[in-house]
């Protein structure tokens, strides 16, 4: 091979491991878009499963009561520790079903917020998406295990950056779902560049809408034209009742002291409290 050729093979490396959409062909197979994903994402875990099923056997405790975000929010009882569950999908779906399967064997459910703009979903061209068909079995079979599904909202990349407009496409992501027999009635703001720069996605709901417009690339996007309620939201994760609040958002606990602390908050804490614990499955399974 000459070296030029290899000069090349490693060019069409780089493009396949940092441009999933150059790689992914139209309407691919489950079995190849999971390789791809994988290949691409499971070196970023840094927490290991045995570590979540630790935080699993704490919360199978029956001094908890475990729940999607939908159901936590409506749940009152003073005499347990509420807990809701809730899992930003923004990488790793394949992983994100592994865990509800292991939440699953502890009797635990949670909440699976979908990611639009992520490479696993699709592919946005002309102004429009096209939903890879494979992955809706790993939508049904999350669901299936008595999960909620929500939808993780970045509008505002949707807007600007895809030219699409952004009303029409949250009906149209209601509509896919309900097809494929999935209620949505929650979401949550993804944490998008888009959104960094101007400002978070859940204030394209006039519920939290502080202007009429943002404003990126000396342009000016209409935002808060329409509620949550006029889309049948009944929450945004952000805006729930809970006095407690964990993440491992990048990929560490926001407690001081990681898993371990936060297992020893959980114990400590107090019947009647409010607790909302946020993970993201491609920081798991390492």
């Amino acid at each position: 091979m000459s070296n030029r050729s290899i000069l090349f093979c490693i060019l069409c490396s780089m493009i396949f491991f940092t441009n999933c959409n150059l790689f992914i062909r139209d309407n691919p197979s489950l079995k190849e878009l999971e390789q791809y994903i994988r290949e691409w994402q499971d070196s970023r875990a840094t927490h290991t499963y045995d570590q979540y099923e630790k935080l699993l056997s704490e919360l199978a405790d029956e001094r908890y009561i475990v729940l999607p975000i939908n159901e936590m929010i409506d749940t009152i009882d003073d005499s347990k520790i509420i807990v809701g569950m809730r899992h930003d999908v923004d990488r790793h779906p394949f992983k994100a079903l592994e865990i509800a399967e292991l939440e699953s064997t502890y009797g635990l459910r949670s909440t699976y917020y979908i990611l639009a703009t992520a490479s696993y979903y699709g592919k946005f061209t002309d102004n429009d998406i096209e939903r890879f068909d494979c992955m809706e079995e790993v939508y049904q079979e999350i669901y299936s295990l008595e999960n909620e599904i929500g939808i993780h909202n970045d509008l505002l990349t949707v807007m600007i950056e895809e030219n699409i407009e952004p009303y029409d496409f949250n009906w149209n992501e209601i509509l896919f779902y309900s097809g494929l027999g999935i209620e949505i009635i929650g979401t949550v703001a993804h944490g998008s560049s888009i959104a960094q720069k101007v400002g978070s996605n859940y204030q394209i709901f006039s519920d939290f809408a502080d202007s009429a417009y943002v404003e990126y690339g000396g342009q000016k996007y209409e935002i808060g034209k329409y509620s949550l309620a006029e889309f049948g939201f009944n929450y945004e994760a952000n805006f729930i009742n809970n006095n407690k609040y964990y993440s491992e958002s990048g990929g560490e606990w926001s407690v001081e002291g990681g898993l371990g602390q936060l297992i020893i908050e959980l114990k400590n804490s107090n019947p009647g409290d409010r607790i909302q614990i946020l993970t993201h499955p491609v920081w798991w399974g390492k």
